[in-house]
């Protein structure tokens, strides 16, 4: 019992501390944990399965169809009974009327006699297709196509989950950053509290200013629980899309220096390319051809070859047989209909054939749109340098000014203001360009599927 108390409390005391656990993560832990617990993308790796399942599927049609069937019967009546009756000739049913009554009863002849009442049949056969018009060969190409829709489609996904993952980590780095800022600030108005107090002490400044100190400090107030539930919420979101809920995290990365646009630079139409969208596009015109190609399969002739091995016991004198045979199809009135379904087939490849030029044009406008985006950012980086220094040299002047006795104490708190904002404007402005720098090089840098053979599909 003792021992049983003892456990009781170091569970109650480790439970706790486990919960506490604090992960530190970078942007790029956070992407893994993202990619690895992402259900989406789990499901998008399971759309891929499916289509391997569907090509081993399509890939049996290469080899041999067996079939076994076995049958046994027992009939309230016998299946086939022959008589003298039966005969329709009425002169040589009276003959045999005749020759029953003289010698029959004596010879133990019946007047009908009844077959196949019961019995067992066994059957084994296989078949194996020479030619099929082409379909088995197209039907495992279409196949392959559709493992290499999933695999894109999950690469597609993956992108989706990197750029919603790291928006997320670095909007609450701004956050953490604007935290960082009011910090300052509140050091501050702390410092001016001081100055100030002492001020109005000894008559030298009015308790107006006082008045105006406590409204920028609440305002401070104010912003920083702003700061702080936006932070928690947005590390719940984060949580939750990388598998971590309950736990507490802490963020590594730190908006480093920038590179310049200039060095991403990619020609927007060699970028769309080379774009998974591309890709899918691509093979939608592939589907396509090869669908048209099975169409005209099923007005060819076919050529199948097999065997087949029976045995019954139906007949008194019932063996087991077996034989091998050759068949050709040739369908003759399917020609008419097929036409129509080949006609059909042209135009589906021409609504491909538009939808693929009419989405490369918009996703080229897409890439040169996020370049434009990349610029601004880049820009308004640099501008925000600059305003921020001069805030700073502002501050510094005009804390001067007022030690001096030269300005107000309403100059003092706009310059900090002024501080405030400018600091804000940079990091909103680094991470808007990280962000968009990100969706530029997804839109550029493509991923390819390894050792795919659709280039190879005619």
């Amino acid at each position: 019992m003792r021992y049983l108390i003892i456990a009781v409390c170091a569970l109650w005391f480790v439970v706790p501390l486990r919960g506490q656990d604090t992960l530190h993560l970078s942007v790029q832990d956070c992407i893994e944990l993202a990619l690895e617990n992402n259900t989406d993308l789990r499901n998008s790796q399971l759309e891929i399965e499916k289509a391997k399942a569907t090509k081993k599927e399509a890939q049996t049609a290469y080899f041999p169809t067996i079939k076994a069937q076995a049958l046994a019967f027992d009939a309230l009546h016998p299946i086939l009974t022959f008589g003298i009756e039966d005969i329709d000739n009425a002169q040589l049913r009276q003959i045999l009327y005749t020759l029953y009554a003289e010698y029959g009863a004596n010879m133990g002849l019946d007047k009908e006699y009844s077959f196949i009442n019961d019995g067992v049949m066994l059957n084994a056969m296989a078949i194996e297709p020479i030619y099929a018009g082409g379909r088995i060969r197209n039907g495992n190409k279409l196949a392959q196509l559709g493992i290499e829709a999933a695999e894109y489609q999950s690469l597609m996904k993956e992108d989706e989950v990197r750029l919603h993952t790291e928006t997320l980590y670095w909007q609450i780095i701004s956050l953490q950053e604007k935290a960082a800022t009011l910090d300052l600030l509140d050091r501050l108005l702390d410092t001016l509290d001081k100055d100030l107090t002492g001020a109005v002490e000894a008559g030298l400044a009015l308790p107006t200013d006082q008045y105006k100190l406590r409204v920028k400090q609440n305002e401070s107030q104010l912003n920083r629980k702003k700061l702080t539930d936006g932070i928690t919420l947005l590390k719940m979101v984060l949580a939750q899309t990388i598998g971590t809920d309950g736990q507490t995290m802490e963020l590594t990365d730190t908006l480093g220096l920038e590179t310049e646009p200039s060095a991403y630079f990619q020609v927007a139409e060699e970028a769309v390319a080379q774009r998974n969208e591309s890709h899918l596009l691509d093979l939608s015109l592939k589907a396509e051809s090869l669908k048209k190609k099975m169409t005209l399969g099923e007005a060819l002739p076919s050529l199948m070859i097999g065997g087949s091995a029976n045995y019954h016991t139906i007949t008194e004198y019932s063996k087991p047989n077996a034989l091998v045979f050759a068949m050709l199809q040739v369908p003759i009135t399917d020609w008419h209909k097929t036409s129509f379904k080949l006609k059909k087939h042209d135009l589906d490849t021409e609504a491909a054939e538009n939808t693929r030029r009419d989405l490369t044009e918009k996703m080229q406008l897409q890439t040169n749109q996020a370049w434009f985006n990349l610029e601004q950012s880049w820009l308004r980086i640099t501008m925000a340098q600059t305003a921020l220094r001069d805030a700073e040299a502002n501050l510094k002047v005009t804390e001067d000014y007022y030690d001096a006795g030269l300005v107000a104490l309403s100059d003092v708190l706009e310059a900090q203001t002024l501080l405030k904002q400018s600091r804000d404007e940079m990091t909103d402005s680094r991470v808007e360009y990280r962000i968009n720098l990100v969706t530029y090089r997804q839109m550029t840098s493509a991923r390819v599927i390894l050792n795919s053979p659709s280039s190879s599909i005619e």
